[in-house]
């Protein structure tokens, strides 16, 4: 059987070649146009960005009002600008089932907001510092500083959890339909210094892999995760030595890439990876740098297109990856008073 990397290569020279299933892999996607979208227009005070994620029909993002941070709004963004706000209080995680109903996670709550009909809120029993929903819906994944937890999305009843060993921090949730992935800061090395580390559990919470994603370095520092169509998981992460800003590609619980992120002083906080887990969307910023979009091939580490965002410094938050459009959140530095930005490269 051919390897993963000689299959890439010959996507990249063929045309019309298939993927495992038979069906053509599609080429990484470029962007020839950027739409830039005021989101501080949803208030009068502005608003801060609490989380994004792709939909059904776009992206949709949680948006906290700040003059008073208790209000949040959920507002669709897509290249026509910003949709069809509607108040939802309380949330700080934002995720969607499959048929547009958006689930917002608050601290002892859940609010479930289907298209077209009011909240409906449902008590909670986590604080969560990181969620996921597996893409089928039925599994919504939540973790706070102690457990994670496995809740029914449509009653927010708990149906099991699994306790955290004490120094594992769950910086990220990621879900399949087959289970949970976290990343985590594990601070239990003796020395202790924190190091990255990929955790899986199955659909019962049963621990299937752990893996350091930087075994190079005595320390790292975990960033952003996200899954591929067929478990693959891809992190970001600062580490030490030469290529300290890096992001790791995890497969079958064992590192298969590692490789620098170009063209930044800083690790990007979030990215999306496309569908088939071949490329990875990267924002990328500095003091020195092009403030953009990088498109990273997973499999060699090449750089394959940039855009550029920012004339200038920026700053970048959630990623998200729609059919339509890669929307990025974030701000460009300059003399004027900062704003919550969003960008959807189409």
């Amino acid at each position: 059987m051919p390897s993963r990397s000689a299959a890439l290569v010959a996507l990249l020279v063929l045309t019309g070649c298939t993927g495992v299933d038979g069906n053509p892999t599609p080429p990484p996607r470029s962007f020839s146009d950027v739409v830039t979208i005021d989101l501080d227009a949803v208030s009068p005070a502005g608003v801060d960005v609490l989380d994004l994620t792709a939909g059904p029909d776009g992206a949709l993002a949680l948006l906290a009002d700040t003059a008073d941070p208790a209000v949040t709004y959920l507002a669709p963004v897509d290249a026509a600008g910003v949709g069809e706000v509607r108040r939802v209080d309380g949330g700080r995680h934002l995720l969607v089932m499959p048929d547009g109903t958006a689930l917002v996670v608050g601290p002892g709550t859940l609010t479930r907001v289907p298209p077209g009909g009011g909240p409906d809120v449902v008590p909670l029993d986590a604080d969560a510092t990181a969620a996921a929903l597996s893409p089928d819906g039925r599994r919504l994944y939540l973790a706070d500083e102690r457990r994670v937890a496995a809740v029914d999305p449509s009653t927010g009843e708990t149906a099991g959890t699994v306790d955290l060993d004490d120094g594992l921090t769950v910086q990220r949730l990621a879900a399949s339909d087959d289970g949970v992935t976290a990343l985590l800061s594990d601070a239990r090395a003796p020395d202790l210094a924190d190091v990255a580390a990929l955790a899986t559990w199955d659909d019962r919470l049963r621990e299937t892999a752990r893996v350091e994603l930087a075994p190079d370095q005595p320390a790292s520092v975990p960033f952003g995760l996200r899954l591929a169509g067929d478990g693959t998981a891809v992190a970001t992460l600062s580490a030490g030595g030469d290529e300290p800003f890096r992001v790791v590609v995890v497969e079958d619980g064992e590192v298969t890439a590692s490789h620098a992120i170009p063209g930044t002083d800083r690790t990007p906080p979030d990215l999306a990876v496309s569908p088939e887990g071949r490329v990875a969307y990267l924002p990328v910023a500095g003091f020195e740098v092009t403030s953009g979009v990088i498109t990273l091939d997973l499999d060699s580490g090449e750089q394959l297109d940039d855009v550029r965002l920012c004339d200038g410094q920026g700053t970048f938050g959630r990623v998200a990856l729609g059919k339509e459009a890669l929307v990025v959140v974030g701000s460009c530095i300059s003399s004027d008073a900062p704003s919550s930005t969003a960008f959807a490269l189409r």
